[in-house]
């Protein structure tokens, strides 16, 4: 008998052989394992649920004291099963066969890919495997699947007690089929991602049902004090012996500060300083420690210093103390290690490294060049101040992975590749949230219905900030835009030409006689939509509510929208002036919240209103940085922003590509939105923004981590949003025809990579501020309990009391007493034993 854990936050349950199948059978395991397979985003492998083989679960207390059978080692019962991993198999992994193991006539098998190496196995050690239909236990292994990675095996058998623990056993195992086991896959809590059923190599009846309390008996006390380390010796000699890079096992079983996660000594194999990796930093760094009784200190001071390398950056730094064995024995005897790590971000920053960590850089040569300094949750340092976009946002921002992604794109949807023309790789993610906003807010006629609040009519909102620093070419926006905007400014132009011919009129009128008889001059009630930075409070507002135009019989608001280069430009008119304070409406237009005025100058409006406007700045991280920083991160503007850094890559070049057709592709899909009206139909993308969300919170709290949570919530909105335009201009002969979008996996992948890329924009340039919001936060509003001396005197009374001592306690009289004891009484707080006599029902007065 075996459980399993439908996501990472819910308790564990048992697993029958009907509900085995009906998970591995569902549809959208299937769906899930697939688009993990293609597109490498381990998040679909984070929604499956897992099998927890080799355990079940007594009823324990979570952190929040909510009591279930929650998957921690401590309340394990062992059931006799033993799970084991062998991944990165096949000839891509390992082109060579790998030496053959000491003593043994056969070659390694980690040369083979998955299906063939369980062919092998299975004709090899056929004492091993029963007859599935059988039934009848012969055989030890109960289980072999295809991971979801589709690189890896799975092999679930029946533990040894002979042989020893769960980890002895895996290393046995692990001898026999000629392969090497993961030490950081020993714990009974471990968790195993499922597999669809065509994954399913191998599987005998008998796993629904073997059951070996006796090895449960011999082996649960050790695990619930934390002791899952080898009992038994299997070191290889120096003279042979497959040496194999540490298994997906982990990886697949559990999320990355866990514990228990190998996926985490590939994080600090593949992470590297100057070239090195951490693993061989900070073995250096262990050099002549004694950890005796020092573990927690030890765990304290590495995190501290890894800050120099890694940067203020929890998580990161929680992902490579977890490869430790010493700090997963921390975390299996209660410790909370990501929580130990949080609490030292705050620290101050010396001057300069530490010198036992730069003596450990010296001793594995990496201790030059210096990289840039404090990779951390947001660009800035540990001042606050931003820092150069090269180099800190290369590291931390995979614009490889993105560029990779959208040239595919380029392929499927329309104007993409006339976008991405002679653009360096590294900014076609600027590109296009840039395009997608300008072919977004002409859709302004248009509106959807969103999954949170559905009742609600949602428009096509975007507040994008593209960031660069000095000359990385940020002109390139201002291009598109004056391509893609051409709709709404050449509407634009004639409803100008009457404000500028009334505005003469009214200066004629102060000067000539003759213009003063005419007629009464009428102020001309225009949309203009397009408006610069240098714009009077009074003019927006007025233009705004004057573009109004009646769709489907319903009066429908136009957008309006702004454009400029120059962020600074934007910062500096809000200063003063008319355009004075402008924030609040910057804030409010993304949910087209009410806003409203009522001044006693007669040439301004007067009434209430809601604030349609997109934007689009460009500008430097310093720009970015005077406009949103640490003091006013509360505003909420920042979850608003899409902020799309601008890499200075690339080179002029002496003879571009020139595509003749491309501006009129643009132009004429510009026009062809302009005309869009009428409600979007976006389900799946609702489900796909849902259940992205709903993923990458679950994690957040998970890990109580409230400044993720933050800049998470409203990043489903960038999804659509960013996606929509280009998925209409892919469904545009079915939009026209029917007025429906039959959407496909590959729209909802485009949904995804704007999400995935707004959210870790948003961790580069605004998580260190969140993070410093809700310390400085928890810091500042810390309640105060305030005793009194009626509290003291109620402490003083013995759980059980009479009326007289009541009296001695609170020093009053008889009747005083009484009352008190009858306002207790009502208060619940104590109850009347027998006549004079009461018991204390709470310890402290609430």
């Amino acid at each position: 008998m075996f459980c399993y854990q439908r996501s990472f936050g819910r308790p564990t349950e048992v697993v029958t052989a009907e509900r085995f199948w009906a998970l591995v059978r569902a549809p959208q395991t299937s769906e899930l394992i697939d688009g993990y397979r293609e597109t490498g985003d381990a998040a679909l492998k984070r929604k499956l649920p897992a099998f927890i083989f080799q355990a079940t679960f007594e009823e324990t207390v979570s952190k929040k004291g909510n009591k279930g059978a929650w998957r921690c080692q401590a309340g394990s019962q062992l059931n006799g099963l033993c799970v084991m991993d062998v991944d990165h198999v096949g000839e891509q992994a390992y082109p060579q066969p790998l030496p053959v193991m000491e003593g043994s006539d056969q070659k390694s098998n980690m040369h083979l890919p998955p299906r063939e190496l369980f062919e092998k196995w299975k004709n090899e050690h056929s004492e091993l495997f029963s007859s599935p239909s059988q039934g009848d236990g012969r055989g030890s292994i109960l289980l072999v699947y295809v991971t979801p990675s589709g690189h890896g095996l799975k092999i679930v058998f029946k533990a040894d007690a002979a042989k020893g623990n769960l980890i002895d056993n895996q290393h046995a195992m692990a001898k026999v089929l000629g392969v090497e086991v993961d030490e950081s896959c020993k714990d009974a809590s471990r968790m195993s991602f499922i597999c669809k059923e065509s994954d399913i190599l191998y599987l005998d009846n008998e796993l629904f049902t073997y059951e070996n309390k006796e090895y449960g008996k011999k082996y649960n006390e050790q695990y619930h004090h934390g002791k899952s380390q080898p009992t038994l010796d299997f070191a290889e000699d120096s003279t042979g012996g497959p040496h194999l890079a540490p298994v997906e096992g982990a990886g697949e079983n559990q999320q990355a500060v866990s514990g228990n996660d190998g996926g985490n000594q590939r994080i600090a194999e593949s992470m590297t300083y100057n070239g090195v990796s951490y693993a061989k930093i900070i073995e250096a760094w262990m050099e002549g420690r004694n950890l005796t009784n020092k573990r927690h200190d030890t765990l304290v001071e590495l995190s501290d210093h890894l800050r120099y390398l890694i940067g203020k950056n929890p998580t990161k730094i929680t992902e490579v103390v977890m490869t430790l064995p010493w700090v997963q024995d921390l975390a299996a005897e209660g410790e909370d290690v990501a929580g130990t790590v949080s609490s030292i971000m705050g620290w101050r920053y010396k001057q300069k490294k530490p010198d036992e960590i730069l003596k450990a850089l010296e001793k594995v040569g990496a201790a030059s060049p210096p990289t840039p300094p404090q990779i951390g949750r947001g660009a800035s340092n540990a001042a606050g101040s931003p820092l150069p976009l090269e180099g800190l946002g290369e590291a931390f921002l995979p614009f490889e992975t993105w560029a990779s992604e959208l040239q595919e794109m380029s392929q499927y949807y329309p104007c993409l590749k006339e976008l991405f023309l002679n653009v360096h790789p590294h900014k076609l993610a600027a590109v296009w949230f840039s395009s997608a906003a300008l072919f977004g807010t002409l859709m302004t006629r248009a509106w959807y219905h969103f999954w949170y609040e559905p009742e609600t009519v949602r428009r096509l909102n975007y507040c994008i900030f593209i960031i660069g620093d000095p000359g990385a070419g940020k002109n390139i926006v201002e291009k598109f835009y004056k391509k893609i905007a051409d709709p709404m400014i050449q509407a634009d132009k004639c409803l100008i030409e009457a404000v500028n011919r009334y505005k003469e009129g009214r200066t004629e009128r102060t000067t000539s006689t003759k213009a003063q008889k005419g007629e009464a001059l009428k102020r001309p009630v225009v949309g203009i939509r397009v408006h610069p930075a240098r714009t009077s409070t009074g003019e927006f507002i007025r233009h705004m509510n004057a573009a109004i135009e009646t769709i489907q019989g319903q009066p429908l608001n136009l957008h309006m929208f702004s454009f400029d280069a120059e962020l600074d430009n934007v910062t500096k008119q809000n200063k003063g002036g008319d355009w004075k304070d402008r924030e609040i409406m910057e804030l409010k237009a993304f949910h087209n919240e009410e806003e409203g005025q009522m001044y006693a100058n007669q040439e301004s409006y007067t009434g209430m209103f809601n604030i349609y406007w997109n934007f689009i700045y460009t500008g430097t991280p310093y720009a970015l940085h005077r406009k949103v920083n640490q003091r006013n991160f509360g505003t909420g503007m920042s979850t608003r922003l899409a902020v799309i850094p601008l890499p200075d890559k690339g080179s002029a070049q002496r003879r571009q590509q020139v595509d003749p057709n491309a501006n009129e592709t643009l132009r004429t899909w510009a026009y062809r939105l302009d005309k869009v009206e009428g409600e979007l139909p976006i389900e799946p993308l609702n489900d796909e923004t849902y259940e992205w969300q709903s993923s990458h919170l679950e994690i957040a709290e998970f890990n109580g981590d409230k400044a993720d949570r933050t800049l998470l919530k409203r990043i489903p909105y960038y999804g659509i949003g960013i996606s929509l335009p280009f998925i209409l201009m892919r469904h545009w002969d079915e939009w026209q025809e029917s007025k429906t979008l039959t959407m496909d996996d590959r729209d909802k992948r485009l949904c995804r990579l704007a999400m995935e890329i707004q959210y870790k924009c948003q961790q580069f340039f605004f998580g260190e501020m969140a993070f410093n919001y809700f310390a400085d936060q928890n810091k500042e509003f810390v309640q105060r309990r305030r005793t009194t001396r009626y509290d003291d005197c109620f402490r003083k009374l013995p759980d059980e009391f009479k009326t007289q001592q009541f009296m001695d306690c609170f020093g009053c009289s008889q009747p005083s007493a009484s009352r008190g004891i009858q306002r207790l009484m009502a208060d619940g707080v104590v109850e009347r034993v027998q006549h004079g006599r009461y018991r204390k029902l709470l310890q402290e007065l609430p």
